[in-house]
């Protein structure tokens, strides 16, 4: 039997004798545990800091506008209750006759950044609205829910979206100097010292605390030395060697490790970083036992500007994996049931360990999860990430309520003939009910296409009702079913007809682990996670306000979903299959076309885009697609505060149809369709038509926090879809549109471009709102949005203020003909263009996007975001000139949606 090794029996350093030793913890608190010993003479912080303070003023003033006051309300509001709560430090019991704090400084700091010092600081002065000395408004809020005078209720809703002033607080600036000097001592300035001071000043009761610093002399590494790894082998050293955190100058393979360090700072959290790395290394080769305890760090004052220091390591003995038992226990009411799992065994150590699997009160559940979940060969040295790599696939089933992988240290069997024990591992999982039915009402905003001459609503609202059927188990091998339907209708805000109604069910079933012939990917990129996804959509719709109706839209795909990392995956579509079978109604040429086309035809004349729209918007349509997606994401799914989105995407469409039409349907001379499934029903031609493109995109998303509460985004996207073989355009559903509430909020859905074009032959001076029927093939756009919270909690929700600058436009491909006209027969091919032919035109194109810009309102739930933005067109590049600074301006615009814009 073997256990843990004694992790607190200490060693003894070989040369100098250690006469004083100090644990850090003492230094600081954050150290939950004593790693450092500390051999110098024990130096203590002063516990008096001289400092002078006026302690009689007269009271604050309160603004007399309470109207202006009641505007900022809307506009401002008080830190989240963890900002405040550091912010204020001890002034729940604050002397409401001490000074107020106007400004905290710093002096002699010449060495960190002042920001990362502040974060040390407790005392700290109210917030200016802007930075703007005076304009307290918080403050004054507060106060002026404070007065007597008040109303309680309304008292209490203003002091709750204000902020308490900031009394000085001499105990908290005597803390906030000691916690600036252990900074600064933690970080290889041993010998700083901090004072403050707080200067008042003669026009009012308002005082500057001023911190200043003296850091002595920084105190550098010289040698590091890891004594204790005499177990491991060579290549292990220079394994372990080769990742440290140290900036080393030369290496030291010798009986006991070293290694140089070259003009590198001492500091103690570098220290910490270096044990957290070594307790990894270790665990990952196979010793298991180590702990926390088993790394210690002794410092030694080489000179007087330099240390030396010795991590001390206990490893323990090296392990092997052992017998692995897996018990599963269900919701259901079964007989007990074991197995014994057939896997890969390392036989290498003497002994062959076993996998067996047993199951309490679970019927489905197959021994099969268990095989394809291990990371790791029984028999094999341990592997602490192979395990955890285990532990993620477990959970990744979904099967599974909980999971709890534990090695046991006290049935470990030495059967190596080289010394090492085998060590047991013990999986406990607990499985969840494997059916659930649900069903839920829902609300939905649609945001449509269309003018509001042409009687289209913009925005409509509905309401709708789903149902959803999941199993969580369905083959035994963690596999989940889904099967969800739901019916919705909707209308605008001015009539009570139904504008619109929609039927939409989905079967999907996520497998997870990759199916055959993919199934080697997991292997050769060591995956963290895998899945295959198969889902089947279907869908048909009525649009009573563009006289069309979608029979139906049906969508087929083969998904795998790799994860790379925790953050990063992999997405490759094998298989995308959609058909579209639309159907006109007798209103689709009043209501639809004679907006577009004019009502004699004057506003489109061009044959080849009368016919490309009439095919987008009422020929059956088939589209396959071969597509591969990189994410890489760090930042929440939801409340997007901080980290980043980065995606990028590259498929190939409509190669299989080609491919038909060429050899099997009209061989030697593809027409770009194919037979229709839906015997000519609806269509003009009665054929299934594709189109063959490629087609790449990018998105990038960054959330920069800039302080409490506010954080700032950043967006650019920027897509090319090219079309191939014989067609000229690319399919309708794989265009870019720009205009929206998720994109220049400026213009509504799919209104801006393409370029600065407009339909080369408008008889009319310049339509008005047109929407962009074609879409565009080249898409730029980029946002920029600055969020703040002004409010923590009010209903319940958070209220956060946001300004945003958007700007972007799509334009044409270079084998669309665009909006401009040449007579070959008259002009010769290089006639010039009628009209802006709203083209990609290289670096100048960039002069025709639209920029629109303007403020708006979330509020956010821990389920849901609402949001309102009010938009305005700073810049139309089309002929139009609808904007803020032209004569035609048609005024803001209103977007309601649903969680953040990007």
């Amino acid at each position: 039997m073997h256990t843990r090794p004694d992790s607190n029996s200490g060693g003894t350093q070989g040369g100098n004798p250690i006469r004083h030793r100090l644990d850090t913890e003492a230094l600081a608190p954050i150290h939950t545990r004593a790693l450092f010993r500390i051999c110098r003479p024990p130096r203590f912080m002063p516990t008096h800091l001289s400092s002078t303070v006026r302690a009689i003023v007269r009271p604050n003033a309160i603004p007399v506008t309470g109207l202006l006051i009641g505007v900022v309300l809307l506009i401002g509001g008080r830190r989240p209750a963890q900002a405040s709560r550091l912010a204020s430090g001890a002034r729940a019991a604050a002397d409401t006759t001490a000074p107020i704090v106007h400004e905290v400084d710093i002096r002699g700091n010449r060495q960190f950044a002042a920001g990362t010092l502040k974060e040390n600081i407790r005392t700290r002065p109210n917030r200016r609205v802007l930075g703007i000395p005076g304009l307290t408004w918080w403050r004054w809020v507060h106060q002026l829910g404070s007065a007597d005078w008040m109303w309680e209720r309304l008292g209490r809703a203003l002091r709750s979206g204000g902020e308490p002033p900031a009394y000085i607080d001499s105990t908290t600036v005597g803390g906030d100097a000691e916690r600036l000097e252990l900074f600064y001592r933690q970080r290889g300035f041993r010998d700083a010292s901090v004072s403050y001071r707080v200067e008042p000043r003669e026009e009012d009761d308002r005082v500057r605390v001023v911190f200043e610093i003296e850091p002595g002399s920084a105190t550098h590494l010289r040698r590091v030395t890891y004594a204790g790894l005499d177990a491991l082998r060579t290549g292990q050293k220079r394994r372990l060697v080769g990742g440290t955190v140290f900036e080393t100058a030369s290496v030291s393979m010798g009986d006991t490790l070293s290694v140089r360090v070259q003009g590198q700072r001492y500091r103690e959290p570098m220290l910490l970083e270096e044990r957290r790395r070594i307790l990894t290394f270790l665990q990952n080769e196979g010793y298991a036992a180590v702990s926390r305890d088993s790394v210690r760090a002794v410092v030694y004052r080489a000179t007087p500007d330099s240390f030396d220091v010795t991590l001390r390591v206990q490893t323990g003995p090296r392990y092997r994996f052992g017998d692995v038992r897996f018990e599963a226990t269900g919701p259901e009411d079964a007989p007990p049931r074991s197995d014994t799992v057939d896997v890969a065994v390392d036989t290498t150590g003497g002994g062959r360990p076993q996998v067996t699997a047993r199951f309490v009160d679970e019927r489905r559940l197959d021994p099969a999860i268990v095989r394809r979940s291990l990371r790791f060969t029984p028999g094999a040295y341990y592997d602490q990430s192979a395990v955890q790599a285990t532990k993620r696939r477990l959970d990744g089933t979904g099967v599974f309520a909980f999971t709890n992988l534990s090695p046991q240290y006290e049935d470990a069997v030495r059967r190596d003939t080289t010394g090492a024990p085998y060590l047991p591992l013990q999986i406990n999982a607990q499985t969840r009910q494997r059916h659930r039915l649900q069903a839920e009402t829902f609300a939905l905003q649609r945001e449509s296409v269309g003018a509001r001459e042409a009687g289209v609503r913009l925005n409509e609202f509905g309401v709708g009702l789903s149902g959803t059927y999941e199993n969580v188990n369905a083959f035994g091998g963690g596999e989940t079913f889904r099967l969800r339907t739901s019916a919705s209708v909707a209308t605008g805000l001015d009539s009570l007809l139904v504008s619109s109604n929609q039927f939409e069910g989905s079967a999907s079933l996520v497998l997870p682990y990759l199916i055959r012939p993919f199934q080697s990917l997991d292997r050769t990129f060591d995956l963290s996670s895998a899945r295959t996804r198969l889902s089947l959509t279907g869908l048909t719709a009525l649009r009573t306000d563009l006289g069309l109706r979608i029979r139906s839209r049906v969508n087929a795909q083969l998904r795998l979903e790799m994860d790379h990392t925790p953050t990063q995956s992999s997405l490759v579509d094998v298989v995308d299959l959609s058909l579209s079978n639309p159907d006109t109604l007798d209103q689709f040429s009043k209501k639809f076309l004679r907006r577009v086309f004019g009502r004699g035809g004057d506003n489109l004349q061009d044959p080849v885009q009368r016919q490309q729209i009439l095919e987008d918007y009422t020929q059956p349509q088939v589209n396959t697609a071969v597509r591969y997606t990189f994410r890489d994401a760090t930042a929440g799914p939801m409340r997007r505060w901080s980290g980043h989105i980065y995606e990028a995407s590259g498929e190939v469409g409509n190669t299989l149809p080609l491919l038909l039409d060429r050899f099997v349907f009209t061989p030697g001379r593809p027409d770009y369709s194919l037979p229709s499934l839906f015997g000519g029903a609806g269509g003009l031609t009665g054929q299934l038509i594709y189109r063959p493109y490629v087609r790449a995109s990018v998105d990038l998303r960054r959330y920069v926090p800039l302080g409490s509460g506010t954080t700032l985004g950043l967006k650019f996207f920027g897509g090319w879809a090219h079309p191939t073989a014989g067609p000229t355009v690319v399919p309708f559903d794989r265009r870019f549109f720009s205009g929206g509430a998720n994109s220049v909020r400026g213009w509504r859905l799919r209104e801006l471009g393409p370029g600065e074009g407009l339909p080369a032959d408008t008889t009319t001076a310049v339509p008005e709102s047109p929407s962009n029927i074609l879409g565009g093939d080249v898409k730029l756009e980029s946002s920029i949005e600055l969020r703040t919270t002004l409010f923590p909690s009010v209903l319940a929700a958070r209220w956060i203020g946001a300004t945003f600058l958007d700007v972007g436009n799509v334009w044409f491909g270079p084998r669309n003909r665009g909006f401009g006209q040449a007579d070959d027969n008259r002009d010769g091919p290089g006639a010039a263009r009628d009209g802006r032919d709203g083209r990609f035109a290289g670096p100048e194109a960039l002069l025709d996007v639209g920029v629109g810009g303007g403020a708006g309102l979330r509020l956010e739930w821990p389920y849901l975001i609402v949001r309102l933005d009010l938009a305005y067109r700073l810049h139309d590049p089309s002929p139009r000139n609808d904007d803020v600074f032209g004569d035609n301006f048609s005024g803001p615009l209103l977007h309601f949606g649903i969680g953040h814009s990007f």
